[in-house]
């Protein structure tokens, strides 16, 4: 028969074990506008003593090993946290069939627009549309980031080349991406957009991703090494008060506006008719309904319609 003292000597030390990774762990993030809540822990903490005493009915050993395997879940979980974010923070983003752009954000609206013209329209509009955005709006320079998709359906792994401009983050640490397409057949030329809004880190979500690490990571492990689960986006928040909710509609829009009058000025210095245009840009500009059927990411209910126009006239 277990005395008192062993019990409880035991329960601390395997709870010990636990908590000692979690509390290794850096919860913060740069820019971001979530407040850590200090309940959690408490929770966390009560959960794991209430686990540990279960486990304590087999012996101390079963306490011991149980720990083990909670503090090696954890550390596995971070692991996985620090890899994507190494191969987010690269050039090209990785990809299983759907949600491209996930790791940069959800969309909040979107643009394509078709014309005809033999005319190096679209090399003039490569050049012109990162050094809008950035006179503009203070916005990065313009770079090329590969999206590849490594479905294991497909034979071979796909990839393709787009444009990335980031924008200026908000006070609570919300961040704004345009990412844009180019592609020309013949005198065919067409172009699409999307503006996509991304969290902070969320100190909160990555506490209870450690916590809860035992229980999941068994079931993530396949998934993330075929790339078909991304940790990343389940960390992130955009901050729901009235002023941030405020700051992204507006510069959603702003990013929206100076992409399509930058469009538009260029389709005019090559004689392109644009009255198309000019006659949706209340809709590209100002509709609040949800997004359309195909998206580049996940699409947040309430944000930009999907807007499409076609330019049948050639210029001479």
């Amino acid at each position: 028969m277990k005395n008192s003292r062993d019990c409880h000597s035991g329960i601390v030390d395997g709870v010990g074990v636990v908590i000692y990774p979690l509390m290794s762990m850096n919860f913060s993030h740069k820019g971001g506008g979530m407040r850590f809540k200090l309940r959690n822990v408490l929770i966390v903490l009560v959960l794991y003593g209430y686990l540990a005493a279960m486990l304590f009915a087999f012996g101390l050993g079963a306490v011991i090993a149980g720990a083990l395997y909670v503090a090696v879940t954890i550390v596995v979980c971070r692991a996985m946290i620090a890899s994507a974010e190494r191969r987010r923070d690269a050039n090209s983003l990785e990809f299983s069939r759907s949600g491209a752009a996930n790791a940069l954000g959800v969309q909040y609206g979107t643009f394509f627009h078709t014309f005809q013209s033999k005319e190096p329209v679209l090399e003039s509009l490569k050049s012109s549309f990162g050094n809008a955005l950035r006179g503009c709006l203070g916005c990065s320079e313009l770079k090329f980031i590969a999206l590849k998709d490594i479905d294991r359906d497909l034979p071979s792994p796909e990839t393709r080349t787009f444009m990335l401009v980031n924008g200026k983050e908000s006070a609570r640490g919300t961040k704004f991406h345009v990412l844009a397409s180019f592609t020309r057949e013949g005198a065919i030329q067409s172009l699409q957009w999307w503006i996509l809004v991304g969290g902070a880190r969320d100190p909160n979500k990555v506490l209870w991703r450690y916590a809860f690490a035992p229980f999941t990571i068994p079931f993530m492990l396949l998934p993330y090494a075929r790339r078909e689960h991304d940790p990343l986006p389940g960390l992130l928040t955009v901050y729901p008060g009235f002023f941030n909710g405020i700051d992204v509609m507006t510069r959603t829009r702003e990013l929206q506006f100076v992409a399509f009058e930058n469009l538009i000025e260029v389709l005019d210095s090559f004689g392109i008719d644009t009255s198309d245009l000019r006659q949706q840009r209340a809709s590209v500009l100002n509709v609040n309904v949800s997004g359309g059927q195909a998206s580049f990411g996940s699409i947040v209910q309430g944000a930009m319609n999907k807007v499409t126009g076609t330019a049948k006239a050639v210029n001479a």
